[in-house]
């Protein structure tokens, strides 16, 4: 657990540089005293208790992965601490791509109602993309749309960001994971434009 705490956490207690990444994956699905899915740990929470133990009044974790983060969810409810850490997770409402435009155009208020947080955890899941196995609903220009609207926001909220990479499952004619790659590439790309 303190690799989870080491990248997410140190990205996130450094208020000087206002987005911050953690290249790591593997999250949501991990319970308070279970795995679950591809995730062993719940670095989301990880960090989250961490920075409430150093004295943070409140955290946001803006879920935007296909899937229903469950794990969050139980350790929330587990440790009693709905009231101080705000969590929305994508995937529990949005999951056809006739609900893409719904869910990009309430995005920004989802972000503004972690204002008053000391920093936001975003994951920024790959496998919303429409060719994803374990996904499909987004498309390239939707996908990059998500990610403006959470950097500009939290920016304009000057709420800083630490985001880590999420669920992404396409693969390359060659079995490699170049599509993946390319998704993660445009969420770097803009949070270096909302800079």
């Amino acid at each position: 657990m303190d690799v989870g705490r080491d990248a997410l956490g140190g990205a996130a207690r450094d208020r000087a540089r206002t987005i911050a990444c953690a290249p790591c994956s593997g999250f949501h699905h991990a319970g308070f005293a279970y795995g679950g899915g591809f995730c062993t740990f719940n670095g989301l929470m990880v960090t989250a208790t961490a920075l409430l133990g150093g004295g943070a009044r409140a955290i946001g974790i803006l879920d935007c992965d296909m899937h229903y983060g469950d794990g969050t969810d139980d350790i929330l409810r587990r440790l009693d601490l709905g009231e101080r850490v705000r969590h929305f997770t994508a995937g529990a409402e949005y999951r056809r791509a006739e609900q893409a435009e719904g869910f990009l155009a309430s995005l920004a208020e989802r972000v503004r109602s972690m204002r008053d947080c000391d920093v936001i955890l975003y994951q920024a899941g790959a496998d919303p993309h429409v060719r994803d196995p374990l996904g499909g609903w987004l498309d390239d220009a939707q996908l990059q749309r998500r990610d403006e609207i959470v950097f500009r926001t939290a920016r304009a909220l000057d709420v800083p960001v630490a985001w880590n990479l999420a669920g992404g499952y396409q693969r390359d004619e060659r079995g490699g994971i170049a599509p993946v790659l390319a998704i993660h590439a445009a969420t770097a790309r803009a949070a270096i434009a909302a800079l």
